[in-house]
């Protein structure tokens, strides 16, 4: 009888504290949905700046808990993007921060387990420079789809601005040291892969891990209209084991 009680009470106990951390992380969402409440507020005298900044804070915060990787944000992930990879190793959560006005200034945080400790890094290394069109100002994206490829992962994410157009970019991670590395995988040493449309038009774009190719219609400027066209071709890119070579061929009939 003695065992028995005794590996009841153990029962007993452990189901507590699992219930105790299940609660502790409801509490610590509901702090974030109050800091996403504030910054979908219509009050126009918030400081919209400071609320985005205290979001993303509350966010990262709580998203560097242990306790977090375990748990689905079943109320968060209502009102923003969160994406897991197949291998479950990674997750991001991507949101409209509304300051970017027609730009759409959109932020994606990435959560990420190594050596038992969690990491949150931001796919946006550095501010946007609006002053001059790098593809790293296009880092501004929603996080679509998260592609186990080569020895990390490749990110697909999502962007519009105020020219008319919208995009697509694909960026490529390793981890390396217990930290999540960039790496230049596109030609031209770039780390962002950039497919620029006009809103009318839906997106082809398409990755294919297996053959290690990426697809989609081709697009130019025409100075003209100020908007990109389509030519009726298409661009792929070829992952050679170092970078992804680009050709334009045309489309079959």
């Amino acid at each position: 009888m003695k065992t028995k009680t005794f590996f009841l009470v153990l029962l007993v106990s452990f189901t507590t504290l699992s219930m105790f951390a299940q609660t502790n992380m409801k509490a610590e969402e509901e702090k974030v949905l109050a800091a996403l409440t504030k910054l979908r507020s219509k009050d126009e005298d918030i400081d919209r700046s400071t609320v985005a900044i205290q979001f993303e804070k509350t966010l990262r915060k709580v998203l560097s808990n242990k306790e977090s990787w375990e748990y689905r944000f079943p109320e968060l992930r209502k009102y923003i993007n969160i994406k897991t990879s197949k291998d479950r190793k990674i997750r991001t959560f991507s949101w409209d921060t509304l300051t970017g006005g027609s730009w759409h200034a959109l932020k994606s945080l990435i959560q990420f387990e190594s050596d038992n400790q969690i990491h949150v890094v931001s796919i946006q290394d550095e501010p946007i420079d609006e002053e001059e069109e790098g593809n790293d100002m296009f880092a501004d994206a929603v996080i679509l789809g998260i592609y186990p490829f080569a020895k990390g992962y490749l990110f697909e994410g999502y962007g519009t601005y105020g020219s008319g157009h919208h995009h697509k970019i694909l960026t490529y991670f390793e981890l390396i040291n217990e930290k999540l590395v960039r790496k230049t995988i596109f030609e031209n040493n770039e780390t962002i892969y950039v497919f620029k449309i006009p809103r009318r038009y839906d997106f082809d774009l398409q990755v294919d891990v297996k053959t290690g190719t990426i697809t989609h219609g081709e697009f130019v400027m025409d100075n003209d209209s100020g908007f990109f066209k389509p030519t009726g071709k298409k661009v792929l890119l070829t992952f050679d084991g170092k970078k992804f070579v680009k050709q334009v061929k045309d489309k079959k009939p």
